[in-house]
């Protein structure tokens, strides 16, 4: 979901509830830089209790970058590997 909640600008991310109840594109949300600091008490309540409600989740562009079935750690590995045989 496209959203300018998180930065003032719109970024692609994965929803969640903050997304979701403001609204993934809000009129309201505070220009760029400002949104940032504006949640940043949101998120400091709720990271470390485990929620993403208010987290941004980016996700990019690069679908094709990803692989079924792969443990987080394995694909970075892999996809570092990648880049740095292209240098």
């Amino acid at each position: 979901m496209v959203t300018n909640v998180f930065t003032g600008r719109p970024a692609r991310g994965i929803a969640n509830r903050l997304m979701l109840e403001v609204g993934p594109m809000a009129p309201s949300a505070p220009r760029f830089p400002l949104a940032s600091s504006a949640i940043a008490p949101l998120r400091t309540k709720s990271e470390p209790v485990g929620s993403r409600d208010f987290m941004n989740l980016w996700s990019g562009q690069a679908v094709r970058l990803a692989r079924r079935g792969v443990a987080a750690r394995e694909l970075t590995r892999a996809l570092a590997a990648e880049a740095l045989a292209r240098l």
